[in-house]
Order: C-alpha cells, then structure tokens, then sequence
C-alpha cells in the first residue's frame, strides 16, 4: 500500500546565540494510507517537533529544518510555498495540540472557531459554516446549542473534543494527535479515544498518534515507533514491537510497565536521563544508559538493520538477527 507520509532523514536543529540543540537527528518513517502510527518515547525524544515538521510549522529563525525529505502524497512538504501551505494546513493534514487548555483562542466562541476553519478551506458562506460548527460539536457528543460558549464554559474533556472537532471540521487526509489525552483523567482519556477511533473510521483519517502511554498504542496504532534522542530506533506493526521489542530502549520502556502476569516488589526504571540535545554522545545516543553498551556503541552510531518491516537501530543486530544468538 502506498504510504501517504514518508519521512527521510530529516534532522531539525533549534539555535540561540550560545548553543545548537539538536531536536531530530535523521528520522525516517513512513505511514501507509487509512493507518494508525503510534509514535512513542520519553518527552524530549524529538516527537512534536517531528509533527510540527510535516506542517512546517517549525519556527524560525531559531528552529531550521537542516535537511530531509517530507512526502506528502508524494509532494516534497518542503518545496511549497507558503501560501501553499497553507492550504494544505488545516485541510489537508491537521493537527490535534497537546494542551487543549491553550489551544483554544479564549475570545472566541468554540464555534466559531471551528466554523473558521471551515470558512477559511471550503469557501462556505457564514450561515453553512456555523451550521456545519454544531454538526461537528455533535458529532464529538457536544450540543450544537453550545456552540456560542466559550472556551472557559467547557471542562477538560470538552474542550478537548473541541479541539478534535476543529481538526476534522474539513475531513483531513492525515491528523497528526499530539497526545491528544495528556490532559485527561483516565475516564474522559477512554471516550476521547473511543470517539476518535471511531471518526477516524468514519473519515478514513490517516493518523501519527504521539503519545508516552504504551496502552493507548496496543489498542488504537497499527503500528508503531519508537523515538530516542530525535530519531527512530524501532519501527514494526504493534505485533512485531510489543510481541519481539528488540532495541534495548523499547525493551527498557516496556520494563517500567507493570505485568499482571508477573509478580514482582518494583518496576525496572530505565536509568539515567535523556541525552543533552545540546551534547549529544559521540556513539549511539542510548549507550550511556544501555545495560548491553559495547566499546563500539560508545564510539559508531548504529545503522538501521531489517526484518521483516521491523527495523532497528541497534549494534546487536545485524543482517535482522541479533549478534550472538
């Protein structure tokens, strides 16, 4: 199946005055058309940056994408104007924020916020675009009659379902949810999650699902991949990764989740802390805290090898098997 986002080697570097951090390092992905990736890894591991890349919404002067290549359908992301893009944003590929406390413009109505979106990318008179507004809130289980709220009337979990329902108000192609549940108490995180899953069904929605919460990838993604220090050191379908985790960090990530299955006193927490994207380390960037580093991973970074869709980058592993089996 033809991929609708592909990503190839794209490295994203936000600079001041005295330093150069380094926010995505040669990622590379892909999404198949109507799929659901699961992007996950520890917060700092490049994963909004790498969304807001595919909108190009990287600000400058301090954020640069450096180099890389952003397909689109087949469109170079990169090579588009700006008024292109913008066309493209919000229609084309949307984008669900993480906080949705300060996504909302607090001086306007919900509903015309999203009427604005419709306005803005179907040409549609006020009248149809406040009328499609309240179809949209009820399609998020929020009453059309509140439609001329304001943010602050809303909880939590509504304005969340606010925020969906701009970002499919004109039935994007790709939505790209920014831990879309963050935010939530577990009850609300359920239905938020149920809904989307459901109008991404209905709308055929390709979505990048960026999320810390292993759970919400086992039940909602395809598939899935795993972020360290800005690029991706594993990538399979949800059965291969969770069935037969092979990088050292996605083992170590599903380490510090409890089993049912399993008695033990503690959990077994990854040590240490993220690399200093300012100072990354000269081999692979997970060797400091690797439990199987090896002189080589301290001083050559990894390449990808494959099997079978499921890559890893990884010294362990080479021609798809592990080194030493």
């Amino acid at each position: 199946m033809a991929a609708i986002l592909d990503i190839r080697d794209l490295v994203v570097h936000y600079s001041s005055d005295r330093e150069t951090v380094r926010a995505v390092n040669g990622l590379s992905l892909s999404l198949e058309r109507g799929k659901v990736l699961g992007l996950v890894g520890e917060t700092g591991a490049g994963k909004t940056t790498t969304a807001l890349s595919v909108l190009d919404m990287v600000q400058e002067p301090q954020g640069k994408i450096v180099s890389g290549t952003i397909l689109f359908e087949g469109r170079d992301i990169r090579a588009l104007r700006p008024e292109e893009m913008r066309e493209v944003r919000g229609k084309e590929i949307a984008m669900i924020f993480q906080d949705p406390m300060t996504a909302l413009n607090p001086l306007i109505t919900v509903g015309e916020q999203i009427a604005e979106t419709v306005r803005r990318h179907e040409g549609l008179p006020r009248e149809d675009s406040e009328r499609r507004a309240g179809e949209m809130l009820e399609l998020v289980g929020i009453p059309a009659s509140r439609s001329r709220d304001y943010p602050h009337q809303f909880s939590g979990g509504m304005k969340q379902r606010v925020v969906i329902a701009i970002a499919l108000a004109c039935n994007p192609k790709l939505l790209l949810a920014d831990e879309p549940t963050t935010a939530l108490d577990v009850t609300i995180q359920a239905q938020v999650l149920e809904m989307m899953s459901e109008l991404i069904k209905k709308f055929g929605t390709s979505v990048v699902m960026i999320t810390h919460d292993l759970g919400i990838v086992a039940e909602n993604c395809d598939h899935v991949a795993t972020m360290y220090a800005g690029e991706v050191v594993e990538y399979g379908t949800v059965d291969q990764v969770f069935g037969d985790p092979r990088h050292p960090y996605t083992i170590g990530l599903f380490g510090s989740l409890p089993n049912l299955d399993e008695e033990s006193d503690r959990l077994t927490p990854i040590p240490g802390l993220m690399p200093d994207p300012t100072d990354l380390p000269a081999g692979c960037f997970f060797s400091p805290r690797c439990p199987r580093a090896t002189e080589r991973c301290q001083a050559e970074r990894p390449s990808d090898s494959e099997e079978g869709g499921h890559r890893v980058k990884c010294h362990l592993f080479g021609g798809g098997k592990e080194e030493g089996r």
